[in-house]
């Protein structure tokens, strides 16, 4: 199963996250390619003059020819529905997972820090 949506990425950001209890990370530096906590992700894209951004999320096993894997983390989602888009602009898209809880999130881009576009694949936690 997957979904994608180009968003207008404002503050030059894309957001996977809870749609329930949606805990925001701090960007350190503003250097980060993504930034993450147990409920939300942040990833770094161009700027939003630059142009839109596409955001996929898959629950399969997808092609990354083309893009760099940025970050892998554990991403806690008790609804079964992950929302992902940019919030900021309220271009936001929720799909339901086959399953509650943990995931492992590997983030993928095109390119680190300006991404125009970004790949999440999400994989039940044992």
């Amino acid at each position: 199963m997957d979904r994608e949506l180009r968003v207008t990425p404002l503050n030059a950001q894309v957001a996977v996250f809870s749609p329930s209890a949606p805990d925001f990370p701090e960007w350190g530096t503003g250097e980060e390619p993504a930034v993450a906590t147990t409920t939300a992700i942040l990833v770094a894209t161009r700027d939003d003059l630059a142009g839109p951004v596409t955001v996929r999320v898959c629950t399969e096993a997808a092609a990354l020819d083309g893009f760099t894997t940025v970050l892998g983390t554990t991403l806690t989602l008790r609804d079964g529905v992950v929302a992902f888009g940019s919030f900021l602009s309220g271009e936001v898209e929720r799909m339901p997972l086959p399953t509650t809880g943990a995931f492992l999130a590997t983030v993928s881009v095109d390119v680190p820090g300006e991404a125009s576009s970004v790949l999440v694949s999400l994989t039940p936690s044992s």
